[in-house]
């Protein structure tokens, strides 16, 4: 048997570190490429966006669907950059010229809800984005979207806000709504039939645990 003599298995070891490091290194640099390109094309529709806006409130004034796009644009690009609090900002924007254009059970209204509450959500603003976000989902519920994979989402994501605000009871009660919904819209083995499955379970074992 050839012997491997202790300098030789310390010199591999060196290079494998070395060839992990490297390998962590060329990741990183990918990353930051990704999000720098990300960042850039962000910047690119919030400078474009922001253009536009100012025409078109001169144009056509406060209350208008072109405003509203425009707001949402840029609420859009400063959360690609993680500027959430502009993002928020620019979001409440479009949402009062929306509340001013649509009807109060417009699903695209819902749908504006959502996305609000979704960025207070990655905000850390927990108890606001549950405000929006179930406002969202009285509006899908009592339309014509009371059982669509549009409410599924928006009760999933109602669950993920009790989670963080450490309220399992009432997250199961949000999971359970979000997988009754998609197991009579989506066939089986769809990813998101199986995560609020997964969701379900991992939280009936929660609970198990705080009694």
């Amino acid at each position: 048997m050839k012997k491997i003599f202790l300098s030789t298995i310390l010199a591999m070891l060196s290079a494998a570190s070395m060839s992990h490091a490297a390998a962590e290194r060329t990741e990183q640099g990918m990353a930051e490429t990704a999000w720098q390109k990300k960042s850039d094309e962000a910047k690119t529709r919030l400078d474009k966006a922001s253009k536009a806006l100012s025409q078109d409130y001169e144009k056509y004034g406060m209350f208008h669907p072109k405003v509203a796009e425009d707001y949402k644009v840029i609420s859009e690009a400063y959360f690609s950059m993680g500027k959430f609090d502009a993002s928020i900002e620019y979001a409440l924007h479009a949402l009062k010229v929306e509340m001013k254009l649509r009807r109060e059970n417009d699903p695209q209204l819902a749908k504006l809800y959502f996305d609000t509450g979704n960025m207070y959500y990655m905000h850390k603003q927990h108890p606001t984005a549950l405000l929006y976000m179930e406002k969202a989902s009285r509006i899908y519920k009592n339309g014509s979207d009371r059982e669509s994979t549009t409410l599924a989402d928006t009760y999933e994501g109602i669950a993920s806000v009790y989670v963080n605000l450490e309220d399992n009871a009432k997250s199961l009660l949000y999971a359970q709504k979000c997988l009754d919904i998609r197991r009579k819209r989506l066939k089986k083995g769809d990813d998101a039939l199986k995560r609020a499955q997964m969701n379900v379970d991992f939280l009936k074992k929660e609970l198990k645990k705080e009694y």
